[in-house]
């Protein structure tokens, strides 16, 4: 037990330095004293565009047209003509999401390569309905798949920004 407390004793006293070795270590200190704040505090740094309540209507405008489409040739084999204005809308509605998700430039990239992949997919499942007269299940996943990252896409947006609001501004 004593030699235990000699031991703690000698870790414990201090380092004979030199003056300027002192003044050196308290600068060093003072210089990390007076960044911690900086660095506990953070800073906010956004790699993607903010929610925007516009795009996500839009997207949601998409999304239920598209589905009107799906729904009626899965469930009762209409033809493409009977869809055919159902088709031109979604295209618009599509184009004007893709103009306002251009308005925020390269922090929304993923979401415009989103949105032309969605264009892609929507225009080859027309070109089935039109070609065959109907399609199935399988056919329409593509569409529905690239719908549902864009609705996530979104509403990952909007949680974030309600957890980066202030607490009165929730």
């Amino acid at each position: 037990m004593n030699s235990v407390l000699k031991i703690a004793a000698t870790l414990l006293e201090p380092v004979p330095t030199t003056v300027a070795a002192r003044k050196f270590r308290r600068l060093w200190i003072l210089g990390v004293l007076a960044l911690l704040p900086f660095l506990l505090g953070g800073c906010a740094v956004n790699f993607v565009s903010s929610y925007d309540p516009v795009t996500d209507a839009g997207i949601q405008e998409v999304a239920r047209k598209a589905e009107t489409i799906i729904a009626d040739v899965l469930d009762n084999g209409t033809g493409h003509a009977a869809h055919r204005e159902h088709y031109r809308e979604a295209r618009g509605a599509l184009a004007a999401v893709g103009l306002r998700a251009d308005l925020y430039g390269e922090k929304n990239k993923a979401e415009r390569e989103t949105i032309a992949r969605l264009r892609q997919a929507l225009g080859n499942l027309e070109k089935i309905h039109r070609a065959a007269g109907s399609f199935r299940a399988a056919e329409a996943e593509g569409v529905r798949s690239l719908m549902r990252s864009l609705m996530h896409h979104e509403l990952s947006k909007k949680h974030s920004t309600a957890l980066a609001a202030p607490e009165g501004a929730r």
